[in-house]
């Protein structure tokens, strides 16, 4: 083979490479990227609210599109759980995820800043889970401040 058939050979592997990745399924856009589909949950993070929209999902994958309409830097962390109240809590305000009990922390989308939008999918079984934002600020007098203490958490149903 030649010089000019050997490019030619890689010049006709390469267009035909390209057009085959062109004419992929266009339904195959999903947010999460996974090409799977599953529900999608808008939350809205501010102060001293987290929000999820809808307040309902089907199990399996669903992907949080965490919005942080506030001024400060939030989170968002998933617990599998009925009662907020019976998180474990330090003295500060913060959820101490590693007392977690096994296998009910979900995951989190970590710190993000005011004015910005984060993502993360997670794959959720039927139940009842917890949303917060698990962000605890010393203020300059030593007190603390304590966005879960301050109310930024909610409900979430999987079915």
């Amino acid at each position: 083979m030649n010089k000019s058939t050997k490019i030619l050979a890689v010049g006709s592997s390469l267009v035909m490479m390209l057009t085959l990745a062109a004419c992929g399924d266009d339904d195959d856009d999903s947010a999460s990227g996974d090409g799977g589909g599953g529900d999608s949950v808008n939350v809205v993070l501010s102060e001293w609210i987290v929000e999820p929209d809808p307040t309902t999902a089907a199990a399996g994958s669903v992907e949080f599109l965490a919005s942080n309409e506030g001024g400060e830097t939030h989170e968002l962390v998933i617990v599998k759980g009925d009662d907020a109240d019976a998180l474990p809590i330090d003295d500060t305000g913060k959820i101490q995820e590693d007392d977690l009990e096994e296998g009910t922390f979900i995951g989190e989308i970590e710190e993000f800043e005011a004015g910005t939008e984060a993502s993360a999918t997670f794959d959720l079984d039927a139940g009842n889970y917890i949303l917060f934002c698990n962000i605890v600020e010393e203020e300059d007098d030593g007190s603390f401040e304590s966005h879960f203490l301050e109310g930024m958490v909610n409900t979430l149903t999987v079915s």
